[in-house]
């Protein structure tokens, strides 16, 4: 008393023009009843509501979650180019409904390089009384009742957990006295680095991260390991097992440096004197945005500076008027130094540096400086003034570029008004984040906890900000319709990563 359904997907082609039969399904019955309910709906990236083709949507009867990582499906369904799937022949029950990117092809959730969705409440097939405008030709419209299976609408969100293994992804040693560590994914915790011949040493090195933690500098400050040419030390770091079970690993490296090109001949560094090493620093810029900051980045970390030799003019009418200013040294990046001073739109500035004013880990002082730049006028950008109807407490606003890459973002007010002044002109995209944990950032989901991927809601089309002009948005995000969206923003895309 069993309904089976033998699936050809797009296997069938007639055999003159290659035409393919579409989604044929062939269904039979062991009994006297052919089960002939259906679920269908549409499956979203929850990163960008992108439609997402060709992954798998399954049904369990089987209610318990475990049930998405242990046994084969019901039924399958593969969504199409605009994600829409379609589960048929389901009896009458209640079921759980999953997405699935099946890596390993077993119908199973069982690889954490899988991306998954599920519905967060039973489905219950059934079906129900639409009805739909029907045209009569030339020019006459009637009302047409049908049968229709439901639901038939529903909405999944694929999403990729956060729970790859931490692993080592790459090591170099360009130059004798630095090595870079390179991991898939951010640090939880600052690495345990020591040498394998001897353990117990320390401050033999300086360490530097990113930002993110993703990647590790290690500057060596002891002269014979930099002279060595082969280095064998240990890198531990917490990471978890393939069960997800925390344990701390250990690495054995060897930063080996492999002396590139055969140098100068005698009679080439004759005929060019050697120039004196200084420490120099670099992007400085020449022009900057009101909201910029001012910095500075050397090539190697700065063991002591001297502020009071560093010195800040506004430039008015070629005269130097002094400016009191901070100076403050980057927590994570060592390098970075920046200049805290609240830029004043349209006008010209200069900084002076004296000499030997920075000095490196090596001893490499600083040459003098002298640096000139102006900030961009109020004139040369846009505002976005948005009033959000029915604001709630978690919300968190974005401003989006092109490549949908956050550029300004705050908490939602009380009252739903906001403003994002000094935006450059161009085309941007605004978008809602219900930062549930209020992390400041979208978060992704977690099967086995049960949360689903935090919300989020664009704005109906893209905002035009053009120079000295103020852009006046008035929103109601609850009114979010996801379908009007993608086919305004994501028809002629395919895939924003």
């Amino acid at each position: 008393n069993t309904t089976y359904t033998l699936d050809f997907a797009d296997a069938i082609s007639d055999n003159n023009e290659g035409n393919i039969l579409q989604d044929f399904r062939f269904s039979f019955s062991t009994g006297e009843v052919v089960d002939s309910m259906s679920v269908s709906g549409f499956l979203f990236d929850a990163t960008n509501l992108e439609p997402v083709a060709g992954a798998l949507v399954m049904v369990h009867s089987n209610q318990a979650d475990s049930a998405f990582c242990t046994l084969v499906p019901l039924r399958i369904a593969k969504t199409n180019q605009e994600g829409r799937f379609s589960v048929q022949n389901l009896a009458a029950g209640q079921y759980r409904i999953y997405a699935l990117e099946d890596a390993n092809r077993n119908y199973i959730y069982d690889q954490p390089g899988e991306r998954i969705g599920w519905h967060s409440q039973l489905v219950e097939p059934s079906t129900a009384m639409k009805e739909r405008v029907d045209s009569i030709p030339p020019d006459t419209f009637q009302i047409v009742k049908y049968r229709a299976f439901i639901p038939d609408s529903l909405e999944m969100f694929i999403f990729q957990e956060d729970n790859a293994v931490q692993y080592l992804k790459d090591e170099k040693r360009d130059v004798r006295n630095k090595i870079d560590l390179v991991f898939n994914r951010p640090l939880t915790d600052s690495l345990i680095i020591n040498l394998l011949a001897d353990p117990e040493l320390n401050d033999w090195f300086i360490y530097e991260r990113s930002m993110a933690h993703d990647s590790v500098s290690i500057w060596l400050t002891d002269s014979l390991q930099i002279k060595s040419d082969s280095l064998f030390l240990t890198v531990g770091y917490e990471t978890v097992d393939t069960l997800n079970q925390p344990f701390f690993q250990t690495d054995t490296l060897n930063a080996f440096f492999f002396q590139k090109g055969g140098g100068e001949t005698r009679s080439r560094r004759r005929e060019q004197p050697k120039e004196i090493p200084t420490l120099k620093p670099s992007g400085m810029k020449t022009s900057l945005d009101i909201l910029q900051e001012m910095d500075m980045v050397f090539a190697t970390p700065v063991f002591d500076y001297h502020i009071d030799a560093i010195h800040l003019y506004q430039v008015i009418d070629t005269i130097q008027e002094p400016l009191e200013f901070g100076f403050v040294r980057d927590s994570l990046r060592l390098r970075r130094f920046v200049v805290d001073y609240p830029w004043e739109p349209g006008q010209k500035y200069e900084m002076e540096v004296d000499s030997a004013a920075f000095r490196d880990i090596y001893g490499l002082a600083s040459s003098s400086i002298k640096h000139s730049f102006s900030v961009k006028p109020i004139d040369s950008y846009g505002v976005i003034l948005i009033d959000i109807a029915n604001p709630r407490a978690n919300w968190l606003m974005q401003i989006l570029d092109k490549q949908e890459k956050p550029v300004r973002q705050a908490m939602v007010p009380a009252n739903g008004k906001i403003a994002f002044q000094f935006l450059r002109p161009g085309d941007y995209f605004l978008r809602i984040i219900e930062d549930v944990n209020g992390n400041g950032r979208w978060d992704t989901g977690d099967f086995e906890q049960g949360i689903q991927p935090e919300v989020l809601r664009y704005f109906p089309e893209s905002v035009n900000v053009r120079a000295n002009w103020d852009r006046l948005i008035s929103w109601e995000p609850l009114m979010f319709n996801i379908h009007d969206f993608i086919k305004r923003n994501r028809q002629n895309s395919k895939s924003i990563r």
